[in-house]
């Protein structure tokens, strides 16, 4: 008899009210709603094929009774099913083993396990000698939390040939070594892993051993786990253990009702494009796709400008920094320096406006120039993810200029960009277009030099073009850049 989904959402939303934030944050532990897990168990195909489901970080079983309670509404012709769920908190052993024994008891030959053991620890042993079961079907929301390069976690997923930064990651690289030959994972997770280096081995590591067959975004950010007030944007995908890599179906919906839920069928080199280094896993939107017009791309490499992190870390040179200008000193630019695109400096406020010169820091700084700043962390409440500002020679008396650790610097081997050029990219990284780009791979408000490499830009006469138009206009706003940078789009 099956656990029902009242009882089930009753559970969880009994446990995320009455367990202790320290104690989820210590598991990295948020229940699956069970309209997600409905979901996801509606993304396998049918088979009438023995089923091994595995299930890390069960939970309740929330995942695993949805998954079973499907294959009997449907009516299933399988041989036989076998379950085996990982949960390492003892407080919900005896749900989970209560409500996966009803709803396996539907099944005329069934079987479970339940362990309470360190699902990585076990598997990585079993795996590296050659001890391991393997599964048919996976679906898994697994914990998140950041895991030590020394840690235990750590050295378990480098013996599944992965090197990670995540609890959600190493455990998602385990399930899919577990996996057998044509075999399927669905796993709800957050979207950080789609882009960003710390992630790359992980990607590289889904692209060597999987297919990925759909993706499905919650376009609220924090209506997926609604309960548990998690912000992190997460994203249902289903891997293909082993296949060839086809079209990938990518759906859309607001929150875990699925009202107006809408889906379409994309080629894979718009998920992965051609000749990227960084294997940034691009979620379009189907107008996105239909719009993409762009005349002539390039890369930053291409432009010859380059992009990179602000080298002052201003907590490792307190004693250089100072609150006013002074003799030998440079002018120290934080985001708070920014205001409508361009500069304002100084500032009174909490941040430094100078630092002085010093054999220590002298090499750090860049000479009077044109330089484009784009802020590393935006706000949530912030509409766009890139705001774009332009540095020019003008700003400042001195020969030298200082830029802090939180903005991202557009140069060219850290000297001065061409006038034209710097405007030029100011239009640009304000579009709606590239803020739209931005958002295909990036599900967060951080914006690393990485990522900026990775957008698409105009070629170099476009550019240029777009710098004299906007030079010569002395009110800077949305419109205005959406309209300079539709000539290139459209």
């Amino acid at each position: 008899m099956f656990a029902l989904a009242e009882t089930l959402e009753k559970e969880r939303i009994s446990h995320a009210v009455e367990t202790s934030v320290n104690h989820k944050e210590s598991f990295g532990q948020y229940f699956t709603p069970y309209p997600i897990a409905k979901f996801m168990s509606s993304l396998f195909p049918a088979t009438d094929k023995k089923i091994k489901l595995l299930d890390p970080g069960a939970g309740i079983g929330v995942l695993s009774c949805s998954f079973m309670e499907r294959i009997a509404k449907e009516k299933w012709n399988i041989p036989a099913i076998h379950i085996s769920a990982y949960d390492i908190d003892n407080d919900v052993y005896d749900a989970l083993n209560e409500n996966i024994a009803s709803s396996s008891s539907a099944f005329k030959k069934s079987d479970y396990e339940i362990f309470s053991e360190d699902f990585l620890e076990k598997t990585s042993f079993e795996y590296t000698w050659k001890i391991n079961e393997t599964y048919t079907h996976v679906i898994m929301n697994p914990p998140y939390k950041k895991i030590l390069t020394n840690s235990k976690e750590r050295q378990s997923a480098r013996a599944f040939g992965l090197e990670t930064v995540n609890l959600y990651s190493a455990f998602m690289g385990a399930a899919v070594s577990l996996t057998e030959d044509n075999g399927y994972i669905v796993a709800i997770v957050p979207r950080s892993f789609c882009n960003g280096v710390y992630y790359k081995s992980f990607r590289e590591f889904i692209l060597r051993n999987c297919a990925i067959k759909h993706i499905h975004l919650f376009e609220s950010r924090d209506k997926a786990f609604k309960d548990e007030a998690v912000l992190q944007e997460n994203i249902i995908i289903m891997l293909q253990k082993n296949a060839e890599q086809r079209n990938v179906k990518i759906s859309y919906c607001n929150d875990d009702s699925f009202i107006g839920l809408y889906e379409f069928d994309v080629p894979f080199n718009q998920i992965l494009h051609e000749n990227d280094s960084e294997k940034y896993f691009n979620i379009p939107i189907k107008q996105q796709i239909e719009n993409e017009k762009l005349t002539a791309y390039s890369s930053l490499k291409d432009l010859g400008i380059k992009v990179s992190t602000g080298p002052i870390v201003d907590f490792r040179m307190k004693n250089l920094l100072l609150k006013d200008y002074a003799p030998k000193s440079v002018p120290l630019i934080y985001s708070v320096h920014l205001k409508n695109h361009r500069l304002s400096w100084p500032q009174e406020s909490k941040k430094p406006n100078a630092i002085l010169k010093s054999d220590e820091v002298n090499k750090q700084f860049f000479p009077k120039g044109f330089y484009v700043l784009v802020k590393r962390f935006s706000t949530k409440e912030e509409a766009k993810r890139i705001v774009a500002s332009i540095i020019t020679p003008d700003d400042f008396v001195n020969n030298c200029i200082a830029f802090e650790n939180h903005l991202n610097v557009f140069h060219l081997n850290k000297n001065t960009l061409s006038e034209n050029m710097a405007y030029g990219l100011v239009c640009w990284l304000n579009s709606t277009y590239i803020d739209g780009k931005f958002r295909l791979f990036s599900g967060h408000t951080q914006v690393n030099a990485t990522d900026l490499r990775n957008l698409p830009y105009p070629d170099r006469e476009d550019l240029e073009n777009l710098g004299k138009q906007l030079k010569s206009k002395k009110e800077w706003n949305q419109n205005l850049f959406d309209k300079l940078s539709k000539v290139i789009t459209k």
